[in-house]
């Protein structure tokens, strides 16, 4: 019933604004049918009447309806060239600023004695293991406490945020290692 409205109210429009020698036909009007009124606790908004629409009128929409262009899809997004195998693309010319909190003085002498005991305790799991024999796969968590101690320490000096995240990372990688051994 929507798309028969919609077809003779855009019927209308091109109608109205169509040659202007003849005369728009006006729809035959037909009062609502009558409903006993109904008494309502709050104001109800009438429904709009309904729209007569006869079969030449709908023939003429949809003729209409049917000779709209059709539309366009959007355009397909360009690839981003890759470059060869061989070549190593450039760096960006400028650095990429990175964002991080702003710490006082105390958070960052915090931060720094966190650190430094965590990765204190990594180290000495280290020690505790040094002459023991390790399986393929205690070897590689120990290499990777390791990796994880040498991080810390160069992240320490321009992110103590990430400098801690490792270092909890290799305490709790060799705090694991040590159960596994006892």
């Amino acid at each position: 019933m929507r798309v028969r409205i919609y077809l003779l109210a855009l019927a209308m429009m091109l109608a109205a604004t169509g040659c202007r020698k003849h005369k728009p036909i006006p729809l035959p009007f037909r009062p609502p049918p009558e409903k006993p009124p109904v008494v309502a606790e709050s104001p109800e908004i009438p429904p709009p009447p309904e729209l007569l629409v006869e079969a030449w009128q709908e023939t003429a929409i949809m003729a209409l309806a049917l000779q709209l262009p059709p539309l366009v899809a959007p355009p397909k997004p360009r690839p981003v060239p890759t470059p060869p195998p061989g070549q190593v693309q450039a760096p960006p010319a400028f650095p990429v600023p990175q964002l991080r909190p702003i710490l006082t003085p105390a958070e960052t002498q915090e931060l720094e004695r966190t650190i430094s005991a965590r990765i204190s305790r990594a180290e000495g799991v280290l020690k505790s293991i040094a002459g023991r024999r390790l399986s393929a796969q205690q070897t590689a968590v120990s290499t990777q406490v390791r990796t994880f101690i040498r991080q810390a320490e160069e992240a320490r000096k321009t992110d103590l945020l990430r400098a801690n995240n490792l270092a909890e990372r290799a305490e709790v990688l060799a705090s694991d290692l040590a159960a596994q051994l006892r």
